[in-house]
């Protein structure tokens, strides 16, 4: 993926229709966008190699009311109406906040969707969350990860085409709407608050894909939002559980554009412990979306 890729600066066609570029790109508006896309496949790829990266997530661990142990954790671990709580036993020790700490230890409130590195045991960072309600221990522990990240060769992606900057409308819902999806692992269903759709046309099918937001967007208001999707090219060449997009939306109902380049993988393909949200049956693109993120090579395959 040099940056001396080239694209099209015509408008391109696909069976029989205009795939309208969101703007005309300048010779040096092109080499930018390139080089734009290049960084942000780099900056992708060091999080990955990144010895404390989710590649480096060694368990999935569901907290109950009754403590329990976990193999390779320290303490006996249980959630309580104030939080997680670990109950170490003589001779067990943890690191939080940079203190030694033994005996009972309450972690307190755990925001969902927070991903909070509570504690550390040697060289394993022990993470608490909480997704969908449920909390989570995930242990992540670099010489789990480094045959992960030792087979890791790279994540390949389709050669950045201007056909895949699409120009769509932006129509939002009289107030956000909280609204479930479905987990990658265990029975976990998140709720995201989704802002509305955005609509727009490709090989002349209508595509209506819902935009969700974070927890603190408020109705009216323009935003960035995420676009979870599946498409003619899921368990092909990209995860079959979908890919996501990022959007800036306006405040009120009008045009936006979607820039699939820019499609990027969840966890999910990288590790078998990430609860990452499914796309909703509706956010299926009926074409092959044949741009952005394919799926991960590992060993060389």
């Amino acid at each position: 993926m040099a940056g001396d890729c080239e694209l099209s600066l015509d408008i391109v066609k696909t069976q029989g229709e205009a795939w309208l570029m969101s703007q005309a790109l300048t010779s040096p508006d092109l080499v930018a966008y390139v080089d734009g896309w290049n960084a942000a496949r780099e900056s992708r790829e060091q999080q990955r190699r990144d010895p404390y990266g989710y590649l480096s997530y060694a368990g999935f661990h569901t907290l109950g009311t009754s403590p329990a142990r976990f193999a390779g954790i320290p303490g006996r671990w249980s959630i309580r109406a104030d939080g997680p709580v670990v109950e170490l036993a003589d001779g067990e020790e943890l690191i939080v906040a940079g203190e030694l700490v033994t005996g009972s230890h309450g972690f307190g409130p755990v925001r969902e969707r927070e991903f909070r590195r509570a504690a550390q045991h040697g060289d394993v960072i022990l993470e608490l969350s909480t997704r969908g309600g449920q909390s989570l221990l995930r242990p992540i522990d670099p010489a789990f990860g480094r045959g992960l990240r030792g087979g890791y060769d790279h994540t390949p992606a389709y050669e950045p085409d201007p056909r895949w900057i699409v120009e769509g409308q932006f129509r939002p819902f009289e107030s956000l709407r909280p609204t479930p999806f479905d987990a990658t692992v265990g029975d976990i269903v998140h709720t995201h608050l989704v802002v509305g759709e955005v609509v727009f046309t490709i090989a002349g099918t209508e595509q209506r894909l819902l935009v969700m937001v974070r927890d603190d967007q408020q109705a009216g208001v323009a935003g960035t939002g995420t676009v979870l999707f599946t498409d003619g090219t899921s368990g092909l060449t990209t995860d079959r559980h979908g890919r996501s997009l990022q959007l800036d939306f306006p405040a009120q109902a009008g045009a936006v554009t979607l820039d699939f380049n820019f499609a990027r993988n969840l966890q999910r393909p990288y590790t078998s412990f990430a609860p990452c949200p499914l796309p909703p049956a509706q956010n299926t693109v009926t074409a092959a979306v044949e741009a952005g993120e394919q799926l991960p090579v590992f060993n060389g395959g």
